[in-house]
């Protein structure tokens, strides 16, 4: 049975974050989310195997981190707060750690907050990664993270919706705002590995949607960090970048070969 909507919150129509939540096993979805996911998946029949595979990605990320000694976070853009999200993954590590959830889409934010009731070191505010000053400094940002003390910044699969001039801003604007020792990590969709055909598919199938993706090579994406350094291996696929990092007895994740992540330093 599903879960009651929260009130105001339409569940007739799809949600993004829904849909993300339903890719990954979630129950805080509904039919119309789930009519949607099906429909990608005509288009598109590994999506459930890649966005397993960027989850995998974030959880050895959020590990890794924790394990440098970062106890607060930001993730960006990060949909709903379900299905082992970054909150559960940091608090195995430190009971302490403290996360806020941004997100553009209103409905995620009610339902995310309901979600996240009765764990305050929580937060989850509406923002959007191309206004950042006031994620930054809003009121429940505030109130869990220290600007002084280094943080952990996750954007996973955002970057490659803006174009690479807005993608180095974005990067640019937070090294300007957090402390000396706070990383960065995104992940992006790329070209290399991926037959012409299976692009097209995937780019058609994003392009019905209102956040059409933009794939680029592995060259291109390294431009979008230039600068900045990045923690070893750098720039590689996600299957490639610290296993070690991830839980033990945790399955091996799939390897779509279709994205590309890294973790930077400020």
């Amino acid at each position: 049975m599903d879960p009651p909507p929260p009130s105001g919150v339409d569940v007739s129509r799809p949600s993004v974050a829904r849909m993300y939540d339903c890719y990954l096993g979630g129950k805080n979805n509904y039919p119309s989310d789930r009519a949607a996911v099906a429909a990608v998946k005509e288009a598109l029949p590994n999506i459930i195997e890649i966005v397993a595979e960027g989850r995998h990605f974030l959880r050895r990320v959020i590990r890794y981190m924790c394990y440098q000694g970062i106890d607060q976070f930001i993730d960006i853009g990060s949909g709903l707060p379900s299905a082992d999200n970054t909150h559960q993954v940091a608090q195995r590590v430190n009971p302490k750690a403290r996360v806020v959830y941004v997100d553009i889409d209103e409905a995620a934010v009610v339902q995310g907050r309901q979600i996240l009731s009765g764990n305050p070191s929580t937060a989850f505010i509406q923002g959007s990664v191309l206004d950042l000053e006031p994620i930054l400094n809003h009121p429940e940002t505030r109130n869990l993270i220290d600007f002084s003390k280094p943080v952990g910044v996750v954007m996973m699969g955002l970057l490659h919706f803006f174009d690479i001039d807005v993608d180095r801003g974005i990067l640019n604007l937070l090294r300007q705002k957090l402390a000396s020792g706070s990383m960065i990590s995104f992940t992006h969709g790329v070209l290399d590995y991926q037959s012409e055909e299976a692009v097209k598919d995937l780019l058609a199938a994003y392009a019905r949607t209102p956040t059409p993706l933009i794939m680029r090579t592995m060259t291109d994406i390294a431009t979008v960090m230039k600068g900045f350094p990045a923690v070893e291996p750098g720039l590689v696929l996600l299957h490639n970048w610290k296993m070690d990092m991830a839980e033990d007895g945790e399955p091996e994740p799939p390897q779509s070969l279709i994205w590309a992540g890294t973790v930077l330093v400020v």
